[in-house]
């Protein structure tokens, strides 16, 4: 059984390293890899509102505007794979009365759809 997972793992590899048959694996892949992009999504939701309220607490009000908010990303998460979803869709922040919304596009990549990821947060007034 391990000898036939190695080979299949090869075989995987070998298939990825090829554009023309890297396209037609990971089209096919993608139904399969939705379920693991959501949760990652969701972790990093999750981790950018933790965030969020903490700088609240420490700094002041939230980033105001998109600019403000992607300003706020780059410095607080270095890496440029933090600052996107798991489809490669950059997160957006959207203030709702006393609460806030980090929001993902989801797996089609446009917000405001039924695929979008959401989480939401607690907003302090500014005092």
């Amino acid at each position: 059984m391990g000898k036939l997972i190695l080979a299949l793992i090869l075989a995987l590899a070998l298939g990825l390293s090829f554009p023309s048959s890297r396209a037609v694996i990971v089209e096919r892949a993608e139904p399969m890899l939705t379920p693991a992009y959501r949760w990652v999504t969701v972790q990093e939701l999750n981790q950018i509102v933790d965030d969020l309220e903490r700088h609240q607490d420490i700094r002041g009000p939230l980033p105001s505007g998109r600019g403000e908010f992607d300003a706020w990303l780059n410095q607080r998460y270095p890496q440029p794979r933090s600052r996107h979803d798991a489809w490669g869709t950059r997160y957006q922040l959207r203030v709702v009365g006393e609460r806030f919304q980090v929001i993902s596009a989801g797996p089609d990549g446009v917000f405001d759809t039924e695929d979008d990821v959401i989480r939401e947060g607690q907003r302090i007034p500014r005092r």
